[in-house]
Parts: structure tokens; C-alpha cells; sequence
């Protein structure tokens, strides 16, 4: 497994280096060996920083998750086929120099519970638009994996990955809450499916005293919230694809009022009891 930081950065990690080689360094002194970068970041450096952020990927044996993101069901069509071509360029140009391991994507502003498009109508136009990246990625070697970003219920994305040749789920464990879908049924719908995640905690409760009703959805150091993350590792480890590959991105919002050094000193104490083959965190 290759674990990393998904975010958010907080300014008491970063000491006012906000830059991605601040964010790097500080991944090497927690031992994480992973992170999302834009391709359009890495595309407004001069040829000295690539190749400087090359040498210092290596030398630390880092990894970079690219992400392409933008309206794939605009109905502009020719507007989805350049924004389509300009990621196929960058993700070409620029995999090898991230040592990306995977891609990732996801669907933008639309939602399951839309009324136009509806949701069977989202699903049987995705497939054609995401198919040439996931094809590209393939070919590239970084798999593509769409998110479930709090828009679509994991069980979704998996119809939509048995639909779209060479697309896979890349799996946020606490987002599946945010729609309103019990995680761990969808984890395990998701997981032999599943090449990455936001392997991400909450903690929740109905709140029954305000209108609109809502569901309190709250941070959480991991292992310690709602989602049962000991139990949804298991789950990933048992039936993904390949577990050993397994792109694993902590994404960390501490819970009220625990600031963010000692809420990741108790996610990574969490981590790091897990039995996790072939990781070195």
C-alpha cells in the first residue's frame, strides 16, 4: 500500500510554505510517500522546477496523484472534446515525471438526486465522455479513478465502472455519509472495485431540532468516528483488486476543538496499527 495526504493543509503544517515542494517535504517528515498535484501546477513551472521536482520524487520515492477534473456532461460537446484532449496531453507529458501511481476523477456539479439530467440519464451519458481518459490512463499505466464526492452513492460509481471500460472507483470512506449512504454496505460494494482512496473518519448525528432536518456530519481523528475504518481496511485489503497497490490518501478534519498536529499524531498512531503488507509508514 502506499499511503499519502489527501489534505486539507493546514497552515500549522506547512510553516508558511504553501508551495508544492513545502508540501512534499513535509509528506517526508510525517513518512508519507504520496499527494493530489494539478496538472495545470505542475504545468506553470519553469523546466528547472520540473526537473527538480523530478529529482526530489525519486530521491524520496514519492508518488503524485493527478486529477482531471472538469463538466463532462456539459452540453457543449466540443467543449468537452478540448478539455478531454488538453488532459489526455498533460497527463501524457507529465505522468512519468509524478511517478503517478493513478488519476483520479469525478463528475463535477451534478448530483443522484437531480431532476435534469436525471440520474439514469447521468449514467448513460458519462460512460462515452470519461471512456477516452480511463482508455488514456490505461495506456499510460495510472489507472483512472472516479470519486465518490458527496454527489453519487458508491453503488452508483460501481454501475458506472462496469460501464466504462478501464474506469475505476477511487473511494472516499467518509463521503458516502454526506449522501446519505451507510458506509460500510457501500465500501464493500465498492471495493473490488477500488484502487484509491480518502480514507477519511466522521462523526454524525441525526439533528432533529432545526428545518430543514439535517444529518451533523463532523470530523474526526481516524479510527475514532462513525465510519468503522478498521473494519472498511479489512474490507479494501480482503476483496480489492490489488491490495499492495492501493493508493490510500488520508484526508483528516479534526474534531472541534483538537488542532490539526494533535489530531494527525492520533490518525497516524491509527495507521499504523493496521496490518497493512508492503507499507513502509
Amino acid at each position: 500500500m502506499l499511503w499519502g495526504y489527501a489534505g486539507p493543509w493546514f497552515g500549522e503544517f506547512l510553516q508558511g510554505d504553501d508551495s508544492l515542494m513545502g508540501r512534499l517535504r513535509w509528506l517526508v517528515g510525517n513518512g508519507l510517500r504520496a499527494a493530489h498535484v494539478g496538472l495545470g501546477e505542475v504545468g506553470r513551472m519553469t523546466d528547472a522546477e520540473r526537473e527538480a521536482l523530478g529529482e526530489y520524487l525519486v530521491e524520496h520515492d514519492l508518488r503524485l496523484v493527478p486529477g482531471v477534473h472538469f463538466d463532462f456532461l456539459d452540453p457543449d460537446h466540443d467543449a468537452v472534446m478540448r478539455r478531454t484532449d488538453e488532459a489526455i496531453r498533460g497527463l501524457g507529458e507529465y505522468h512519468a515525471l509524478l511517478r503517478a501511481p493513478i488519476v483520479t476523477t469525478l463528475v463535477g456539479k451534478y448530483h443522484r438526486f437531480m431532476r435534469d439530467p436525471s440520474l439514469q440519464e447521468q449514467l448513460d451519458r458519462l460512460p462515452s465522455v470519461i471512456a477516452p481518459i480511463a482508455y488514456a490512463c490505461h495506456e499510460f499505466g495510472c489507472p483512472l479513478g472516479i470519486e465518490n464526492h458527496g454527489d453519487y452513492y458508491a453503488t452508483d460509481l460501481v454501475d458506472l465502472c462496469r460501464r466504462t471500460p478501464f474506469l475505476s472507483l477511487f473511494l472516499d470512506t467518509g463521503n458516502t455519509y454526506l449522501i446519505g449512504e451507510q458506509s460500510l454496505p457501500a465500501i464493500r460494494a465498492a471495493a473490488p472495485l477500488t484502487i484509491g482512496t480518502h480514507f477519511k473518519d466522521h462523526h454524525v448525528r441525526p439533528e432533529k431540532q432545526t428545518y430543514p432536518l439535517r444529518f451533523e456530519i463532523g470530523g474526526a481523528v481516524l479510527g475514532e468516528g462513525d465510519v468503522g475504518l478498521r473494519e472498511a481496511y479489512d474490507i479494501l485489503v480482503e476483496t480489492a483488486p490489488d491490495p499492495t497497490a492501493l493508493v490510500m490518501l488520508i484526508e483528516m478534519i479534526p474534531p472541534r476543538p483538537m488542532g490539526p498536529e494533535e489530531c494527525l499524531a492520533k490518525t497516524l498512531a491509527f495507521v499504523r496499527s493496521l496490518e497493512h503488507p508492503g507499507s513502509r509508514l
